[in-house]
């Protein structure tokens, strides 16, 4: 792997000052981000080796991946590497968002683009270089003709894949009449043109990644968990509360729109309008306060962009409304609104006082609204209408309508408010992720930051959150990709499923109510080793003293019970060791649960064997009639855990191999479990 002699050259100590000075990284934070470099840079292939490398750098959303890859580029060039490729969207404005800030925070690099790179032209020796070029199989081939020309072939080469689950994968894997999809053949072309490269992907989503087939070139070997900056807020912030959102200070509960009473009444739903009004008096208060940006709004209708039109009308209408009634009396406009357009501005208001401090006079803000609202624009964000989100708005106020030609990795510069009004009938956790534009560096705009939402999506929200931070803490602790993905939610997917061979991807479900065990326990002392010696001092007499009584515990412990392999590799059954971990442990990350589970050993002398039903394979069962649909009376709101001690002994029929072992037995709680499984 990649040798680091030098951890504060040239490069590096430019890139520092740059991103302190032009995006405001502290000097602390770009320490943190250095680190999480040298974390990449090191798993590498290092300089003067053949082959290929593939890792993931695993990062939040709006968290600022890029600084990540600037210091990763410019680390590696402190430490002899000279050739880069960087690849990116194929949106102009993410592609050239990409080229300015590479152009911008790498001095000493010679950076090519789409035109330079087309053009051939001639690169500096010696210097470090690096091809930004978009995920196009024309673009793609034409970094292939520079880099032929240039010699890379025999020399180290570090690629790097921006949003490396969207667009690099072959869409057409599970299709043998189709050809790989073009860009997948045009980056697996040009790094089969490389005998020495580093081949890292980026993404704050990777579910599609980590379930590639084990001996794809798109499966990572290695998973860098980046941690974000001072002032993020994310998953962590908005959506660790679990279901409490009455209590939330930023989240709202509001119904989805009704598309067809909004088509036929020809005006915006109430909440619309609160949420609309709660963005104008937050950005007014900022600007009182000293905050002098230009704030915008994002209005998710549905996913018909005659929907997006209609609605961009009718917000642009009421825009239109409030902007009359403020400017009858300018310096007292609360003198010429209806009395329900006060009543909704109060409201709006005390729902804002509620989180900012020292908030101005309710008149006061009422008259920095009526000067700023002509300064207030209304975008419909769509490929009909052909905009999209600005890089730098030009007005006080942008009013984004529609959303689905936002691309990934395109920051809304100073959002307030979200509304989602739409949803998916078949949600993928890695769209939905993708779509929280809230996330990001916001802590001077939090007290005005609202998101409005029905109570279905907030939980979805809350879900896939649980889900993300449990993938996240496994990678960190092994920096190796994982074959398993929790879905809290039954019906959620993890990705798209024209990118996952269909053939080795699975989706296992585990019912609330419903008991589990291994069909064939593991009895052989050779495997077994000092577990039954390990699993009798857990679960002695000292800590559950009766047989068959419920004893309540953490789910910790439960987990620390599971944490021996009980279930032979292969058998058929539900039972999967590592999988019923991953569920148990997605339950504990629940508040609803508490950390909260029970334990019951149930015998520490059984005589069971396995079932004459199953041609003495298998165990048909593991508790006996007596125990009850809910066994020995455990709580059925939380999980349990039944342990029961055989004596192992050798017979012809359903025996064993003559030496006692233990046996588990899982019962869920209420709620369905999904998990999609590599099993490559």
């Amino acid at each position: 792997m990649a040798e680091i002699n030098c951890l504060d050259g040239d490069n590096i100590t430019n890139l520092r000052e740059d991103l302190h000075d032009e995006e405001n990284i502290s000097y602390n934070d770009f320490d943190q981000i250095l680190q999480i470099a040298s974390e990449v840079l090191e798993r590498c292939l290092d300089r003067g080796e053949n082959g290929s490398v593939k890792g993931l750098i695993y990062g939040h959303v709006q968290s600022g991946k890029t600084a990540v890859i600037l210091t990763t580029m410019a680390l590696a060039a402190d430490n002899g590497f000279n050739n880069f490729v960087v690849m990116t969207s194929d949106l102009n404005d993410i592609y050239d968002q990409t080229l300015k800030r590479i152009k911008g925070a790498l001095d000493s690099f010679q950076v090519f683009g789409k035109t330079e790179i087309r053009n051939n032209l001639a690169a500096t020796p010696g210097l470090p270089l690096a091809l930004v070029c978009s995920k196009n199989p024309r673009r793609l081939q034409d970094v292939l003709n520079i880099v032929q020309q240039s010699n890379w072939q025999n020399e180290p080469v570090i690629i790097i894949d921006d949003e490396a689950d969207q667009a690099s994968l072959d869409t057409n894997i599970n299709d043998l009449n189709r050809p790989t999809s073009a860009v997948n053949q045009g980056i697996v072309d040009l790094r089969n043109n490389l005998n020495s490269h580093t081949y890292l992907q980026t993404t704050a989503t990777p579910q599609a990644l980590l379930l590639q087939d084990s001996q794809s070139a798109f499966r990572p070997d290695f998973v860098v968990v980046t941690e974000p900056g001072t002032g993020y807020a994310g998953g962590n912030y908005f959506f660790d509360n679990n279901n409490n959102f009455n209590n939330s200070r930023h989240i709202r509960i509001v119904p989805l729109i009704d598309l067809n009473k909004l088509r036929n009444s020809n005006r915006i739903p109430d909440t619309v309008i609160q949420s609309m009004l709660v963005f104008f008096l937050g950005a007014a208060i900022l600007r009182i306060q000293g905050n002098s940006k230009k704030y915008t709004y994002l209005l998710h209708t549905s996913f018909r962009q005659g929907d997006h039109h209609l609605a961009a009308e009718l917000v642009d209408q009421f825009k239109s409304e409030l902007t009359t009634q403020l400017k009858q009396h300018p310096h007292d406009p609360i003198m010429g609104l209806s009395s329900a357009l006060r009543t909704q501005l109060q409201n709006a208001y005390n729902d804002l006082q509620q989180t900012f401090i020292n908030v101005p006079s309710f008149s006061e803000v009422l008259v920095e609204i009526s000067r700023r609202i002509t300064s207030t624009e209304v975008i419909e964000i769509n490929s009909d209408s052909g905009e999209g989100i600005k890089d730098q708005p030009t007005r006080k106020h942008t009013l984004y309508i529609g959303g689905t030609k936002i691309g990934r990795g395109v920051t809304v510069k100073n959002l307030l408010v979200t509304y989602y009004g739409r949803d998916a009938q078949q949600p993928q956790m890695d769209t939905v992720l993708q779509h929280a534009r809230m996330y990001g560096y916001r802590q001077n705009e939090l007290p005005a930051t609202r998101i409005y939402l029905p109570s279905h999506l907030a939980q979805r929200f809350v879900d896939i959150h649980i889900s993300d931070n449990l993938v996240r803490e496994q990678c960190q602790a092994t920096y190796l990709p994982i074959q398993t993905i929790p879905l809290m939610q039954k019906g959620m997917k993890p990705t798209r499923r024209n990118v996952l061979n269909e053939n080795t991807v699975t989706l296992v479900t585990y019912q609330g109510g419903k008991q589990y065990f291994p069909s064939l326990p593991i009895s052989d002392p050779k495997i077994l080793g000092n577990q039954t010696q390990e699993l009798d001092n857990l679960l002695s007499t000292a800590n559950y003293p009766n047989l068959r009584q419920s004893y309540t515990v953490t789910i910790d412990k439960i987990l620390e019970i599971l944490n021996f392999q009980y279930g032979t590799p292969g058998t058929s059954g539900a039972w999967n060791d590592d999988l019923i971990r991953q569920a148990i442990a997605a339950l504990r990350d629940q508040t609803r649960y508490q950390n909260t589970g029970s334990v019951v050993i149930v015998n520490l002398n059984s005589d069971l064997k396995k079932s004459a039903s199953r041609n003495y394979t298998q165990l048909g069962s593991v508790l006996t009639g007596d125990a009850g649909k809910i066994p020995y009376g455990v709580d059925r709101n939380y999980p349990a855990l039944l342990m029961t001690r055989l004596k192992g002994e050798v017979s012809p029929q359903g025996g064993w191999h003559g030496v006692p072992f233990w046996v588990p037995v899982i019962r869920f709680p209420d709620g369905n479990y999904a998990f999609s499984v590599n099993e490559s």
